[in-house]
This record gives structure tokens, C-alpha cells and sequence, in this order.
């Protein structure tokens, strides 16, 4: 790793370690939580490649010209050529489009975003696995890393955290498979700064453009590279400044989180701004990521497994449920912000994944898409006993960390079970992560053989030779 100069600012302490950082440099840990994260980003992107906003996607990335009979980058799933960052947005709509995609500190989701741009960018450039390796876990840390204390105040701004954090991750990636110094590292970080864009007001509507904007995001932070590749500079003090990222998109550039910041999310309402670069390459916010194996919202993951718990070890009878209370913090309660909160009766309700997951003892993997605009109200065609649950749930507010909440059954004769989760249940290893994604395998576009094959090219990771066999191995084949 390279070492920054005592007096440098955050962009180029930064720069200096995702330039110079390789395989080598990773704790055992951290590369193995980065090919869960790969893992998971690929095979949920495959279990989506038939929803309809990936075939739109594929439209718009293709135009008039038709897909590319050689160079550029593939899409997953299908195989089809198109310029670089024209792939990396359809590959990106692939992972993003059901909300399984991970999630750091809730609102964020670093995988959509930096997955396909990295692959993008590696396709076709002799680049090997322990090369990716240091590029998804150089491009994962900054974004975690920028997030970290600003993620709550940013979206009661009225910014889409996601969007907004998801332009770095590409944008280092890229960078660092250019082969770019620290210094135009640095550069290409201050160019993404200018490119960080992500409003809130899609998340409160439901609309479609919510699935789009992480993808234009991954292609935003792929240009900044290409940039400053060819020279063009962006400003040293692009985060700390009197108008950098911090005062832009969090109120303050000296720390003070404003913004109605409010309710147990972070436990600070200060930014430490020097943690931002503080211990790198010794203590990784990547470790932090964890992954969602449903269709829905990341706060709901814990909040189905406690229900599918509950019904299992009790053998409930939701006849005979009199209310179930689900305690969460504030934030989950009011998603996506206690400022701008949705309707309580939208689709991120979590009373109707609660219900369904208590009376059949689990939930689906597969199946219908719940996350974003354009669809259904959820629940509207259940049977009658999940709809009629639904309405005896309760999301309640309650001093609970992220992903950490208590559901409480109490029965018609006055029992009550309780199950809680502690927030640590998603952040998955390799191991885990192994595990879990299985219950994918049914919605993939080839067998289970195929599957298996990326599993043990990703935890064999560090001998590809090159990134093109991890992509052949995404692309259906004929017949």
C-alpha cells in the first residue's frame, strides 16, 4: 500500500491506498467477506434476468446500434456486447432490480453499483482474479468508509444514500484497473464528488427510477476515471471542503450532522471526519456489508427469519394470534427517513412480510419482485388468512439497532413468544453466503452444475487467471 503525505487531504489519503493496494495486502477476512459480497451480487443478478426492467435496460444500453460483435463488456445472464459502461448499467439493474442486493448501514447498497462496473471494466484486459480481488475490496472500503456517519443525515436531506454513495465505488474500481497512481486516484475520487446525485423523492413515490439510479451511478464513477486517466483534475479538498461532499450532502463540512437527525441509527450525531481515512488497511467497514436473500427492504430480512422462527418452534396458529408487535428503531419504522417517511401502508410495510413468514413457517427466496414502483399493493392477492394477519401487526418504534428488531406473538390466551435479533445475522461470510444463495438457484437462466461452477471459481478466487472465465460462466448458454 501507498502512503500518503501527513498533511494530505482525504481524496488523497484515499487515492494512495486503493492505488496501491493488492491481494496480498488483505486480511484473510476481508477477502473472504469480498467474495461473499461478489458472490451474492452475482447470483442475484442472475436470478433477475427475466424482469421486464432488465429487458428495458438492455433497450436503452443497445440504442439503435445493436449489441457489439466483439469488445466492450457482457451482460449477465444474456451474453450480449455493448460498450463498457452500457453493460455495466444493465448489469447493474440485474443485481438492483428485486432488492436483493447487499446493504451498508441500511440505506446504501454498495454491490449494484460496484460489481458490474468492475467486471466491466476487467472484461477483456488480461485482468486476473487476485487483481479483481483488490479492486472490489478497494472500491467497497471507500464507499463504507465515505458513508459511515453521513448516511442518516444525508437522507433526510432528501438524498437517496445509495445513489448518492454509489458513484465511488465504481469510480476507484475503475481506477484501479487502469492502473492509475494515487494521484489521479485522487482525481477520479473528486470528479465522482461532482457526479453524486440520488433524490429521496422516488423512494417516498414507489416509482420505477428508483431500480435506475445506482446504475447510472456505476456509469458516472466509470467516467470520472476515464477522466482523470486522460488529465483532468478535481479539487484536493473534494469531502473536507467549505463546500465539499460533507457540507453539500450532510449540512457540515466541520461535522455537526444536521438535518432533523433523530432516532438510534449511527449512536453519533457528529461526523468524524477523521475516521474517514483513519487505520486503512488495518480495520475494514466493508466487514459491516450484509446481504439480503429477500425480495424487499433490508430491514425486513430479520424481522421474516424471527417470524419463520417464531411459527416454527411454537407451531402458531395464526387464528389464534391476538396482535404481533414488531420493535424497530426509528428508522425502520419510518423508511426511508423520519423525515420523509412513506406511507404506512405501502409496500414496505412489514406487516405483510411478517404475516407471511409466521403462517408458512418461511418466505421465498424467488418469486414475486416487492421492492421498487410499478407494482401491486402488497398482500392484495394473499390468502385470506395472511391479509387478515397483516392487519393485526404492528410496527412499533423502539430504542433497536439496524437489523435488530423484536417480534413479540402474543396469543389469544395471553401466551407471548419473543424472538430478537442482535444485527450481526446478515453479515454473512463466504461460508454462509454459500450456504444461503441455493435458494436462488431455481430462478437462474442454466442448471445448478453451472451455478456450482461460479461458486468455486469465486472461492478460488485468487488462481483465475482471468475475469473472462468468471463471465463465461454468467452467460447462459443455447439450449
Amino acid at each position: 500500500m501507498v502512503e500518503a503525505a501527513s498533511d494530505s487531504t482525504i481524496s488523497e489519503r484515499l487515492g494512495a491506498f486503493t492505488s496501491g493496494l493488492v491481494a496480498d495486502d488483505l486480511p484473510d477476512a476481508t477477502a473472504d467477506k469480498v467474495k461473499a459480497l461478489l458472490l451474492h451480487a452475482l447470483m442475484v443478478g442472475l436470478a433477475s434476468h427475466a424482469e421486464s426492467d432488465v429487458e428495458l435496460a438492455a433497450r436503452v444500453a443497445l440504442g439503435e446500434g445493436g449489441p457489439l460483435a466483439s469488445g466492450g463488456a457482457r451482460m449477465l445472464a444474456s451474453g450480449e456486447r455493448a460498450a463498457r459502461r452500457d453493460a455495466a448499467f444493465v448489469n447493474s439493474v440485474l443485481v438492483h432490480v428485486r432488492g436483493q442486493d447487499d446493504s451498508y448501514r441500511m440505506l446504501t447498497h454498495p454491490g449494484c453499483s460496484i460489481v458490474p462496473a468492475t467486471l466491466a471494466e476487467a472484461e477483456g484486459r488480461s485482468v486476473d482474479g487476485r487483481t479483481l480481488l483488490a479492486a472490489l475490496a478497494a472500491a467497497y472500503e471507500v464507499h463504507c468508509r465515505l458513508a459511515r456517519d453521513i448516511v442518516p443525515s444525508t437522507q433526510n436531506h432528501g438524498f437517496r444514500s445509495s445513489a448518492l454513495f454509489g458513484v465511488f465505488g465504481p469510480a476507484v474500481a475503475a481506477a484501479r484497473l487502469h492502473g492509475l497512481d494515487a494521484e489521479q486516484t485522487a482525481h477520479a475520487i473528486a470528479l465522482a464528488v461532482s457526479y453524486a446525485f440520488g433524490n429521496l423523492e422516488t423512494s417516498r413515490a414507489g416509482t420505477r427510477e428508483m431500480t435506475f439510479q445506482e446504475p447510472v451511478a456505476a456509469q458516472s464513477g466509470m467516467t470520472a476515471a476515464a477522466l482523470a486517466a486522460e488529465g483532468v483534475t478535481g479539487a484536493p479538498q473534494c469531502i473536507e471542503g467549505a463546500v465539499g461532499f460533507l457540507y453539500s450532502f450532510a449540512g457540515s463540512a466541520e461535522g455537526a450532522l444536521t438535518g432533523n437527525f433523530s432516532g438510534r441509527f449511527t449512536g453519533s450525531e457528529r461526523i468524524d471526519v477523521p475516521a474517514i481515512t483513519a487505520d486503512l488497511g488495518e480495520r475494514w467497514e466493508l466487514l459491516g456489508t450484509t446481504m439480503k436473500i429477500y425480495s424487499g427492504a433490508g430491514f425486513v430480512q430479520p424481522v421474516i427469519e424471527l417470524c419463520a422462527q417464531l411459527g416454527r418452534e411454537h407451531e402458531i396458529d395464526a387464528a389464534q394470534v391476538r396482535e404481533v408487535r414488531v420493535e424497530m428503531n426509528e428508522w425502520e419504522t419510518h423508511y426511508p427517513s423520519p423525515r420523509f417517511p412513506r406511507a404506512a401502508t405501502d409496500e414496505w410495510n412489514s406487516a405483510y412480510f411478517a404475516a407471511k413468514a409466521l403462517i408458512q413457517r418461511g418466505y421465498a427466496s424467488t418469486g414475486r419482485r416487492l421492492s421498487y414502483g410499478g407494482r401491486d399493493a402488497i398482500g392484495a392477492d394473499e390468502p385470506p388468512e395472511v391479509q387478515e394477519l397483516t392487519r393485526r401487526i404492528r410496527a412499533v418504534t423502539a430504542d433497536r439497532g439496524q437489523y435488530s428488531p423484536r417480534v413479540t406473538v402474543e396469543m389469544q390466551d395471553g401466551t407471548t413468544h419473543v424472538a430478537e435479533a442482535d444485527g450481526s445475522e446478515f453479515a454473512w461470510d463466504f461460508a454462509t453466503e454459500r450456504a444461503r444463495v441455493p435458494a436462488l438457484y431455481e430462478a437462474l437462466p442454466f442448471d445448478e452444475a453451472q451455478a456450482e461452477r461460479i461458486v468455486g471459481a469465486i472461492a478460488n478466487l485468487e488462481s483465475l487467471d482471468s475475469v473472462d472465465a468468471l463471465v463465461d460462466l454468467c452467460v447462459a448458454r443455447p439450449g
